[in-house]
């Protein structure tokens, strides 16, 4: 016999995808297999992993937001260069899956992911020293897509 609460819950999904404010995936990946996406499949299940490509459908997921995290311990050029490391993960990580990931910078392109039965893909950095206290490195993140920069992480931000 059917549960009415869930299948209440899924029609609900199915009009409201959930949309996912942080994922630290590409940091594990990072980690884990240097970004290596033949040696962590995330199309399989992967226990070990807090996502992966079933449990994001499994949970109705319709966008996420890519941390682009980089730990505080890294500072300046070193910050700058595991933040572009981490954007080129996952673009990489939706060019490897594209029946199930799109990158997304707007609203209508979310939407336009949706409509195709993908998850849409945006990026956001996390901490300031991200930028290396750079205007012109916040736009060039904004020009790869990153929509968010949160100002700090762990420590402060100059």
């Amino acid at each position: 016999m059917a549960d009415p609460l869930l299948e209440r819950a899924r029609a609900l999904l199915a009009s409201s995808p959930v949309v996912d404010g942080h994922n630290d995936l590409a940091w594990t990946l990072r980690g884990k297999a240097g970004y290596d996406l033949d040696e962590i499949d995330i199309a399989q299940p992967q226990p070990a992993l807090h996502t992966d490509l079933p449990r994001l459908r499994a949970g109705g997921v319709g966008a996420q937001f890519w941390s682009v995290y980089v730990s505080p311990r890294l500072a300046g050029d070193h910050a700058v260069s595991a933040t572009l490391e981490q954007i080129d993960a996952v673009r990489a990580m939706a060019a490897r899956y594209p029946a199930d990931l799109a990158l997304a910078r707007t609203a209508g392109q979310v939407e336009a992911a949706a409509a195709s039965g993908r998850i849409a893909s945006l990026l956001g950095a996390e901490g300031g020293h991200s930028i290396d206290c750079s205007l012109g490195c916040l736009r060039m993140l904004f020009e790869l897509g990153v929509r968010y920069l949160t100002l700090t992480h762990n420590d402060n931000t100059p």
